[in-house]
């Protein structure tokens, strides 16, 4: 099935289309970029809670301790994130709940980025974009995510309409 943008563009010229066979190169390519990204969150996630999660909130703390944000916001914030981070790489390695884990990883991007626009870090900022755009891409192409758990737990296609089932 083409994709059209809906401006007098005719399927024929739109060279994006979405497939349904898991066989495809862009399935292939969606899970590998989900695969990758899920395992990039994951770890980020594990670490931080191997190394302690205290180190990790007594750093954040004391990146904004000159700030107008308050300890009693950013501490539980930095013991909740390596946690959420794990779930949402873990949910993406398997492909499950995809939708879900990339609406809540994009919305961790936001709140992570408002955190780091308040420390005045323009260039980690700039970097958070990349990760902000993955997480688009991953979100709008999800019509490729067929290498994983949510797609074999898809009900199977109903028969077209006019079509006799047996």
């Amino acid at each position: 099935m083409a994709l059209s943008s809906g401006y007098g563009c005719k399927e024929r010229d739109v060279a994006f289309q979405t497939e349904s066979d898991w066989r495809s190169d862009a399935s292939i390519a969606y899970a590998l970029m989900r695969l990758t990204f899920g395992v990039n969150l994951l770890m980020r996630g594990l670490m931080r809670i191997y190394t302690g999660t205290v180190g990790f909130e007594q750093g954040m703390l004391k990146q904004f301790e000159n700030t107008p944000m308050p300890a009693a916001i950013i501490q539980p914030f930095a013991l909740a994130l390596p946690w959420v981070e794990s779930a949402i790489g873990l949910l993406l390695i398997l492909g499950l709940q995809t939708r879900i884990a990339l609406i809540a990883g994009s919305l961790m991007m936001t709140a992570l980025t408002f955190g780091t626009m308040v420390r005045q870090d323009f260039q980690i900022a700039f970097l958070q974009l990349g990760y902000v755009l993955i997480f688009f891409v991953l979100l709008a192409l999800r019509p490729w995510n067929r290498l994983s758990i949510d797609a074999r737990l898809e009900p199977p296609l109903r028969a077209e309409v006019g079509e006799r089932t047996r």
